[in-house]
């Protein structure tokens, strides 16, 4: 058994350490030491699942033995990186010393990183609220540390952070109460459109940002329900067309609202009616037609939150906007998880499972549905609102259906119904698409101009290789060949909720009395 355990501890260590070594690959200088506190962390806690860590310092040890390992790969990727990989791709290497003092430092960081949060899994009543508060500071010390790292990775840890929020309200609806839901995206157009409209000189409303956020998360809200009220017969694959059809419909409505007349229906009707179109009494656009979302250009500019003492948020100081949408998601992942475990959670997983069942033991099924919409868009509208102000401008472009079919596969590679597998699945796809691909494609364009290029003589192939050779025109492949790999190997997800893996894996006894556990709590 201890055998086993070290093995599977081994093997967690080994495969964090291969994401910490592409790390220090792509970025190389100090990356290495901010990704062994980051990854650190997460090997620490990871050598103590599944353990009896009954003191601090079994824990310490376990966690340590974890960290070296993972060390040991930061150490020899810097080395790489440093001595061979900067030469090929064209760029000036580094001398031995400086790449040992790279390597060495991004070892010993993740040694004791490790050691600390082993150290934190023993000690027993308060080992969950230990991590909290460590990953609390990892959090809140992150900018500064990527600031001394000089990693510059803040931009894209706000856009992750952007779309964590978006994933943690679709889990709502697909994971928590299994509502197929393939228009998500039209939520996020709808926040980010209501912000752009009420806080723009573009209609001359220029609303304050704290009190706008709220109105598009309530606006989303009543698209949710807009949205669930001719679903609520349906299930399975006419659930997801449905809802497939209203993701595509918003986006070109807003598209398209660009010369808007309104008038009063029943005047209207009658001068129709009679052939006096005169008599049609004008509410709005009466002079002239009125341009609601600029068409294809947007809403551009959109007003920007303000605080006291830090000021109006600016373009390019990240600190601001950094803390905002990290509140958002921190203040969204705990509202979720109380909901997670009230009567309306609850209700969610009943209609999951059987609605039916359901239904005959006194579950509203319209009422509970509806809120699951309703909820899940809420979430949404916040994002669409940030990300609004963020930019400020919107573009109906961005809201297409490739954005809802990448957030679905965030919640089913993380895991449906579990708040850390969706995190650790946005996490994954997000800074694999904003962060590893782009600097990949840098590495691997010096690799070619640098190493390979110049050594072909065919000039068709040497085309071929230079045009062909481009990560990011591979991202769509990359992503269905993840997702097709974890339905084969672990469907679940990467972090599945107790209930989820136990109905996946329901052969085994144990886990037959595990499944009765989870359906029990």
């Amino acid at each position: 058994m201890k055998k086993q355990a070290r093995k599977q501890t081994t093997k967690s260590g080994n495969i964090l350490g291969i994401l910490a070594a592409i790390t220090v690959l792509l970025f190389g200088g100090w990356s290495g030491a901010l990704a062994g506190w980051l990854v650190g962390v997460g090997a620490g806690v990871m050598a103590c699942q599944g353990k009896r860590v009954p003191v601090p310092k079994i824990g310490a040890r376990l966690g340590t033995r974890e960290g070296l390992v993972l060390g040991v790969w930061i150490l020899v990727a810097s080395l790489i990186e440093g001595l061979i990989l900067r030469p090929a791709s064209g760029r000036p290497g580094l001398g031995v010393i400086q790449t040992l003092i790279f390597g060495i430092v991004g070892l010993v960081v993740a040694t004791v990183a490790g050691g600390i949060a082993g150290w934190l899994q023993g000690l027993g009543k308060n080992r969950q609220k230990a991590t909290l508060g460590l990953l609390a500071l990892i959090l809140i010390t992150f900018p500064f540390l990527d600031q001394a790292a000089q990693t510059n990775w803040i931009e894209q840890v706000i856009t992750i952070l952007i779309f964590a929020l978006l994933a943690l309200g679709l889990n709502i609806v697909v994971g928590y109460a299994g509502l197929l839901d393939l228009g998500y995206a039209a939520f996020f157009a709808i926040g980010a459109y209501t912000t752009g409209l009420l806080s723009s000189p573009f209609l001359g409303v220029e609303w304050n940002f704290w009190i706008v956020i709220w109105i598009a998360a309530a606006v989303a809200a009543v698209a949710g329900v807009i949205l669930g009220s001719p679903t609520l017969p349906l299930r399975g694959d006419y659930l997801a067309i449905v809802t497939l059809g209203f993701g595509e419909i918003v986006p070109i409505v807003f598209r398209n609202l660009t010369s808007v007349q309104i008038y009063e229906p029943i005047s209207k009707t009658i001068g129709g009616l009679i052939g006096r179109p005169e008599m049609a009494i004008c509410l709005l656009g009466c002079e002239k037609a009125l341009n609601l979302t600029g068409g294809e250009a947007g809403i551009n500019p959109i007003g920007r939150p303000s605080l006291p003492f830090v000021g109006t948020f600016q373009a390019g100081q990240f600190l601001p906007w950094y803390y905002l949408i990290l509140s958002l998601v921190v203040g969204s992942t705990f509202m979720i998880s109380r909901l997670r475990g009230s009567r309306l959670g609850r209700a969610w997983t009943a209609i999951r499972e059987d609605e039916l069942a359901a239904s005959a033991m006194g579950i509203n099924l319209v009422r509970t549905k509806l809120l699951a919409f309703a909820m899940g868009a809420t979430f949404s509208g916040f994002a669409g609102a940030f990300y609004g102000a963020y930019i400020s401008a919107i573009f109906p472009s961005v809201f297409g259906f490739d954005v809802s079919v990448i957030i679905l596969c965030m919640v089913i590679l993380g895991g449906l119904g579990s708040i850390p597998g969706v995190l650790l699945g946005c996490l994954l796809i997000t800074s694999a698409d904003r962060l590893f691909l782009p600097q990949l494609a840098q590495v691997l364009k010096g690799l070619l101009n640098t190493s390979v290029l110049p050594n072909i003589g065919n000039p068709a192939l040497r085309d071929f290789l230079a045009v062909s050779v481009d990560p990011i025109q591979m991202r769509l492949f990359l992503f269905g060949l993840t997702l097709v790999i974890m339905m084969i190997i672990r469907p679940e997800g990467l972090v599945p909720s107790a209930e989820r893996q136990a109905e996946l894996h329901s052969d085994a006894e144990e886990i037959n009395e595990s499944l009765a556990d989870a359906r029990s709590q």
